[in-house]
């Protein structure tokens, strides 16, 4: 005899048997009519890398760590080796070659050539979107050119300079790069910002790239008042542009700039040129698209510019507006 338990299991089997084969039967009517109409195909199609359209939202990039052979294969090669790999690497964002070129690069000074490859990473580098592969490129700089960073190296680039005006551009671009590491930032920033008055263009120019590498609040009021009284529109170029995106301020500082480019916007003794260079800063720093009008742009901070900022202070730091 068949219990009342095992008799509803036994129903509801059935029932169950029953509705698979009514959906499959389904399934098999509703595919047949979607390849009748074509829909089989446009979805299929959907499935698969045929025809894919190009445009769409945008894939989230995703980057490579080094690996344990990537980390042996660095063990056997020199230094120079080692330096180009890493900062490409890093350039690459790939995880782990920043902290192995914090680890390395004390040892590769006096080991590593200005070579052409260098340069071109370098110069790559120095506009990642994040801070720390612009750092590493600061690091690798100072042992390419074997630069300790000791208060004794900063006396001697001075001196040099002093007894050389000629080497002054070089050596604020070097001096920019200690104080970013920390070393002598204060007198460095004195020195840079006297350059900024000296009579060659060249040091002139050199004086700013070297303020921009140390990304201190500091230097945001050098870079409006050469935006406002330099002579040379290369120069007032490299400020804006070390206010927008160059250098090693964080996108929080940048905010910082704000104030002072909406008074120079509305300076009537500024040239249609600079003016225009002042907006594009503001849209780049504030990441907004608005006209060339200083009443909207006055709006726009007036309402939401503390919220901007505190956007950017929440975020991570070490992003900012790069190439790359």
């Amino acid at each position: 005899m068949i219990s009342g338990d095992q008799s509803f299991m036994t129903a509801a089997a059935t029932s169950t048997s029953r509705r698979k084969v009514v959906l499959a039967a389904v399934l098999l009517i509703s595919l047949a009519v979607a390849k009748r109409s074509g829909a089989l195909e446009q979805v299929w199609g959907l499935l698969t890398g045929h025809n894919i359209p190009v445009s769409g939202a945008p894939v989230a990039a995703t980057h490579g760590k080094l690996s344990e052979h990537n980390l042996e294969w660095l063990k056997t090669q020199q230094p120079q080796q080692q330096a180009e790999f890493l900062l490409g690497a890093a350039i690459n964002h790939d995880e782990g070659a920043t902290n192995a070129i914090a680890a390395l690069v004390d040892g590769w000074h006096g080991q590593l050539r200005r070579t052409k490859k260098w340069q071109d990473l370098e110069m790559t580098a120095l506009y990642s979107n994040d801070l720390r592969v612009r750092a590493a490129a600061i690091e690798v700089n100072l042992a390419v050119n074997n630069l300790d960073k000791t208060d004794e190296q900063v006396s001697r680039l001075i001196e040099g300079a002093e007894q050389i005006p000629t080497n002054r551009p070089w050596m604020a671009w070097e001096l920019g790069m200690l104080a970013n590491r920390g070393v002598q930032p204060q007198r460095i920033h004195n020195l840079l910002v006297s350059w900024l008055h000296d009579s060659d263009q060249q040091t002139r120019y050199w004086a700013v790239e070297g303020l921009a590498h140390m990304g201190t609040d500091q230097t945001i009021n050098d870079f409006l008042a050469v935006f406002r009284d330099e002579v040379s529109a290369d120069v007032r170029e490299r400020a804006g542009c070390s206010l927008a995106k160059s250098g090693m301020l964080t996108r929080e500082q940048r905010m910082k700039a704000v104030p002072g480019l909406l008074d120079l916007a509305e300076d009537s003794a500024l040239n249609a040129t600079t003016r225009g260079w002042v907006y594009q800063a503001l849209r780049e720093i504030s990441d907004q698209s608005i006209p060339n009008d200083p009443g909207a742009w006055r709006d726009w901070y007036a309402a939401h510019g503390s919220e901007r900022a505190a956007r950017f202070h929440q975020g991570d730091q070490q992003q900012v507006l790069g190439n790359n």
